[in-house]
C-alpha cells in the first residue's frame, strides 16, 4: 500500500467526488506498484486530486448560476402577479428614478405639468419625498400609490408601449384627455414627459375597482355582497361617463374609451363610479392596442379590422352582463382566470328559455330576478349585437338605463319561477329587489 504524504491543503480540497477518484487512483497505483515493485508516485495522486476538485467546483458554480437565474425569473413572475408583497422602499426608488425634476416650460431632463389652471396642488419636491406602494401592473405599465407628506394620495401611472410621438403631439393628445371632465370620469391631475419616461398622475380612488367588488372574496366569509341597487348605480354611472366621452369625440372611426372593463371602473370614498384609462387609444402603438384593448375584441374588429364608437357600446353591454351574472368575461379576464364568452352565453340562455339561471345569486337572493334586472339584460343584449349598425347609440342606452330605477320604484316583488314569467312585451310585474 502506498502511503500519501500528509498535506493540509490537500486535506481541505477533498470532496466526495475527489475521494472516489482518489480511491480509484490509489487502487490503480497499488496494482502498478505491485507490478513494478512498489515504486512511489505520490505527486500523481495530488495532481488527480486537484483536477477532480476543480471539476467539482465548476459543476457547483454552474448549478448555482442556473438556480439563481430560475429563482429571479420565478420571483419576478410572482411579483408581476402580486403574489409576493411589494417592497415599498424599492417602489419609491423606482418611481423616484422615473421622475426627474424639471419645469412646466420643459427645462431640465423632464417636466411635470398640472392640468388644473389654478396651479399645482402640490410641488414636485413633495412627490420626490413621497413614499410609494406598487398597485400592480396594468396593460400599459405599472401603477404606484404615492403618499405625500401633506396627507394627499395620488396614483402615478408609468406608460409603456406608446406610439412614437413628438413632444408637441404627445402634449396635444394628453390635453384632449384632460379636457374630458365629468363627475364619473377619473380626472387627470398632471402628466410628466421626458425622453425616457411618460407618466400620468391621478387622484387615488379609495374604494377599489369594480372587478374586485364583483369577484373578490367569492366563496369566503370575508365576501361583502354587492347588491342589485349598487350594481344598477354602477351601470348608470358608467353609461353617463361613456356618453360624455362620445359626445366630445368628433371622429366616428375611433372608440372614445377603447378599453372599457370592470378593472377600469373605480369607486371613490362615497362609492361614486369613476371611469379611468379612457382616451389611451390615441397614445398606444396600434399593434399593442390590438393585443390588449377591449375594443379590439369586438366582432367587427375580428372580421373587418375596424373599431368605432359602437365598439365602446359593445364593451358596455359586456360590462352589464358581468354586473348581472357575476361572471368574468373571457375577453377581459386577468391572467390565470377562466372567463366566459358572456354575449353568446346570455343569448343562448334566453333562446333556450333558462333566463332565470343568468343572474348572480347574490342579487336575486330569495325573490328571484326582478323586472329591472330583466330590462337591463335586454339593453345589454342590444348593445352586444354582432352588427355595429344594429347597436343603439350610447345616448339611447343612457336614456333606457336611467329609466330602470324610475320604473322599478313603482313595481312590487314577485318570484321569477320560469321564463314564461317574462317576455319583452309582458305586462306582468316582477318586482324590485333593491339593496
Amino acid at each position: 500500500m502506498t502511503i500519501i504524504p500528509y498535506d493540509p491543503f490537500t486535506f481541505l480540497l477533498v470532496t466526495p467526488l475527489a475521494a472516489a477518484l482518489l480511491h480509484v487512483a490509489t487502487a490503480e497505483e497499488d496494482m502498478s506498484n505491485e507490478e513494478s515493485g512498489g515504486e512511489s508516485n505520490g505527486s500523481r495522486f495530488v495532481a488527480i486530486l486537484v483536477v477532480a476538485n476543480v471539476i467539482v467546483l465548476v459543476v457547483i458554480l454552474f448549478l448555482l448560476i442556473i438556480y439563481y437565474k430560475k429563482y429571479n425569473k420565478l420571483k419576478n413572475a410572482m411579483k408581476a402577479k402580486n403574489i409576493l408583497p411589494r417592497d415599498k422602499e424599492h417602489d419609491s426608488t423606482i418611481m423616484g428614478r422615473a421622475i426627474e425634476k424639471g419645469t412646466p416650460e420643459g427645462g431640465g431632463k423632464g417636466k411635470l405639468v398640472f392640468m388644473d389652471e389654478k396651479g399645482p396642488a402640490f410641488k414636485l419636491d413633495d412627490l420626490f419625498r413621497s413614499s410609494a406602494e406598487g398597485l400592480g401592473r396594468g396593460n400599459f405599465g405599472n401603477c404606484y400609490k404615492a403618499m405625500l407628506e401633506l396627507g394627499r394620495v395620488v396614483v402615478v401611472k408609468r406608460l409603456i408601449d406608446l406610439k412614437p410621438l413628438s413632444s408637441e403631439e404627445f402634449v396635444r393628445q394628453v390635453r384632449a384627455i384632460a379636457d374630458q371632465k365629468h363627475p364619473n370620469l377619473l380626472p387627470l391631475l398632471a402628466y410628466y414627459y421626458s425622453k425616457e419616461e411618460r407618466l400620468f398622475l391621478y387622484p387615488f380612488a379609495a374604494h377599489g375597482n369594480l372587478f374586485h367588488r364583483l369577484h373578490g372574496g367569492r366563496g369566503t366569509r370575508d365576501r361583502v355582497p354587492f347588491r342589485w341597487g349598487s350594481r344598477l348605480a354602477a351601470a348608470q354611472g358608467v353609461a353617463r361617463a361613456l356618453e360624455h366621452l362620445h359626445r366630445h369625440t368628433r371622429s366616428e372611426a375611433t372608440a372614445p374609451h377603447g378599453n372599457l372593463k370592470s378593472s377600469n371602473i373605480l369607486f371613490d370614498e362615497n362609492d361614486e363610479v369613476l371611469v379611468c384609462d379612457y382616451g389611451l387609444t390615441s397614445l398606444v402603438a396600434p399593434p399593442i392596442a390590438a393585443q390588449r384593448m377591449v375594443s379590439y375584441k369586438t366582432p367587427e374588429y375580428q372580421s373587418l379590422k375596424r373599431i368605432s364608437k359602437k365598439s365602446d357600446v359593445w364593451s358596455y353591454g359586456c360590462l352589464v352582463f358581468e354586473l348581472l351574472t357575476g361572471r368574468v368575461p373571457a375577453h377581459s379576464a386577468p391572467p390565470g382566470t377562466n372567463g366566459v364568452e358572456l354575449c353568446g352565453w346570455v343569448n343562448r340562455a334566453v333562446r333556450e328559455e333558462w333566463t332565470a339561471e343568468i343572474f348572480d345569486p347574490e342579487i336575486v337572493v330569495s325573490r328571484g330576478a326582478n323586472q329591472g334586472m330583466l330590462r337591463l339584460m335586454h339593453i345589454a343584449m342590444k348593445c352586444c349585437d354582432k352588427s355595429p349598425e344594429k347597436r343603439p347609440e350610447i345616448g339611447q342606452v343612457v336614456a333606457e338605463v336611467e329609466k330602470v330605477k324610475v320604473e322599478d320604484d313603482e313595481l312590487s316583488y314577485s318570484s321569477l319561477t320560469d321564463d314564461s314569467s317574462y317576455s319583452a312585451s309582458s305586462s306582468q310585474v316582477i318586482g324590485d329587489d333593491r339593496r
